[in-house]
């Protein structure tokens, strides 16, 4: 996914680096790009649809790496990009619920030469 999307943040750190490997693999399972709208989708997927709690996550996000591309993107920008996103939020509301196991965050890359299709119907996940 990053190989095909240059620009996008490398990080330095081993941990920062494993997190935004994890997000990477969510906006590709989850059916997203990198859009602003799309980042506050993989959000909602990642909170409700994964393992990985509301505290670690936001613990990353104040990262200062991704707290600088935040920054660098501008409050309305992000704004805006929640806003647009908020319909297709509520149906991904809607989907969490129906899947039957949350979707291993840290775990991804045992399910690397897994078709992607298969770990859709597997965790009952339907793209918005």
């Amino acid at each position: 996914f990053a190989a095909a999307q240059p620009g996008l943040l490398a990080p330095a750190g081993r941990e920062l680096a494993e997190f935004v490997h994890a997000h990477d693999a969510c906006h590709v399972l989850f059916g997203l790009g990198t859009r602003i709208d799309e980042e506050a989708l993989a959000d909602t997927w990642t909170l409700l649809a994964t393992d990985m709690s509301l505290r670690r996550y936001t613990g990353f996000l104040r990262h200062p790496e991704l707290a600088a591309l935040f920054a660098s993107t501008g409050a309305w920008p992000l704004l805006t990009g929640t806003l647009r996103a908020l319909p297709r939020i509520a149906r991904v509301l809607w989907r969490t619920r129906r899947m039957p196991t949350r979707w291993p965050f840290w775990g991804y890359a045992e399910h690397l030469d897994t078709p992607l299709a298969a770990l859709r119907r597997r965790y009952a996940i339907r793209v918005v």
